[in-house]
């Protein structure tokens, strides 16, 4: 960014959230300002949401994550570094095939069956995976795939 602070809009149905993270910025008005979603007089840099669409780029944050955390998210958004393939080139082929699978809802054991390995094996692969991509859960692995277009 040019030394401005990002632009963010919250678009959440839950007051809680909303509120909640615009409280959690306040402090961080040099970095991100909060604009209203709803004004179409100003063009947000990056817009935060409850759900996940598949057909657009897609950042994920923890709802338990920090002000720190949030904030470094939402920069790398509008700085367009989301979805770069930094953690790609690090998987085997092997982890890649398991998050796929993973993506497209498939059980550990569904997995094993399909790859013809042991269910030991997709554990060892998938947590090998989540560590290179820096995830810890499968909802955050499925929301990787589908941000660096492996879903």
């Amino acid at each position: 960014m040019s030394g401005q602070p990002v632009r963010l809009a919250i678009a959440s149905t839950n007051q809680i959230v909303s509120q909640g993270l615009r409280s959690m910025l306040a402090d961080h008005a040099d970095r991100v300002v909060v604009v209203d979603h709803r004004d179409e007089s100003v063009t947000p840099d990056v817009v935060i949401h409850d759900r996940l669409d598949p057909a657009e780029p897609v950042a994920w944050v923890s709802v338990g994550a920090d002000v720190t955390e949030i904030l470094r998210v939402v920069e790398a958004a509008a700085a367009g570094e989301i979805g770069t393939p930094g953690p790609l080139a690090a998987l085997t082929p092997r982890e890649l095939e398991v998050l796929r699978l993973i993506a497209r809802g498939l059980s550990n054991q569904a997995i094993a069956d399909q790859v013809f390995v042991s269910i030991n094996s997709v554990k060892t692969y998938i947590r090998s995976a989540y560590r290179k991509i820096g995830v810890h859960s499968r909802t955050q692995a499925v929301a990787w795939c589908l941000q660096n277009d492996l879903g």
